[in-house]
């Protein structure tokens, strides 16, 4: 849900057969090596969260996906 919320990938979607051990070891090997990798992705967390504010999140989050239909 970040990534639609976010208009953009921020975080990866290991979902069904792309979840596996090496694709989670490979993501978290690229967060833990690389300072621009963390800092993007927190930026982008940060950008999703100023979106959503601080109270009611489900119901704004479930408005962006309703606009998104």
């Amino acid at each position: 849900m970040v990534n639609l919320v976010a208009g953009r990938r921020v975080v990866p979607e290991l979902i069904q057969e792309g979840f596996t051990p090496s694709a989670v070891a490979s993501e978290v090997r690229r967060l833990l090596e690389s300072r621009a990798a963390r800092e993007e992705m927190k930026e982008g967390l940060a950008q999703v969260r100023a979106k959503l504010g601080s109270g009611g999140a489900i119901e704004r989050a479930a408005d962006v996906f309703a606009r998104m239909l």
